[in-house]
């Protein structure tokens, strides 16, 4: 695989990016608001209507600050990813350079890839290394290249893959 793209990455672009990887953890939300209305239950059956009121209402501003988090989480990545971007993927590492960040990523060294309808998410860390990531808009890519991209990442060995591919095929979850 040799395959080069360059492209301008804008704040929206890389915070949709982080955004939709949150997206694809929303059995979390549901599993918050779920154990709020579990204490809401527990204190209508103590006889205080008022906390289970007060229970349910935190359990969905937990929720709503989840997104917002999402969202601040996203303005602070792109400070990294924002600008013209040059992506080269080899058979070897991925290598990204913007205004801010010159990275290589050995496919040796990945140990989760997240996919979801805007980015690849590339997430590595060695014993005794600090972690690196490197978010790769899909945008800029053909579908071939897409496709390409997708086929060689399903075949890392020891890589958790999460979400879906923009080839319309889902990937595994959970590591082989």
């Amino acid at each position: 695989m040799n395959i080069q793209v360059k492209y301008e990455a804008t704040t929206e672009d890389i915070v949709a990016s982080v955004m939709a990887n949150a997206a694809a953890r929303l059995w979390l939300r549901w599993a918050i608001v779920g154990l709020w209305l579990l204490a809401a239950v527990a204190c209508v059956a103590a006889g205080s209507v008022w906390f289970a009121i007060s229970a349910v209402f935190f359990g969905f501003v937990q929720v709503v600050n989840i997104t917002a988090g999402g969202r601040r989480m996203g303005l602070k990545v792109a400070q990294r990813y924002v600008g013209p971007t040059v992506v080269r993927l080899t058979d070897d590492a991925l290598q990204l350079n913007t205004p801010a960040l010159d990275r290589s990523i050995p496919w040796s060294s990945v140990n989760k890839v997240a996919h979801n309808p805007v980015a690849w998410t590339v997430l590595s860390q060695k014993v005794g290394t600090a972690p690196l990531s490197a978010t790769v808009l899909k945008a800029p890519f053909t579908e071939a290249e897409r496709a390409e991209f997708d086929t060689f990442l399903a075949r890392l060995p020891k890589v958790s893959h999460k979400g879906q591919s923009t080839s319309g095929g889902k990937t595994s979850v959970g590591g082989r």
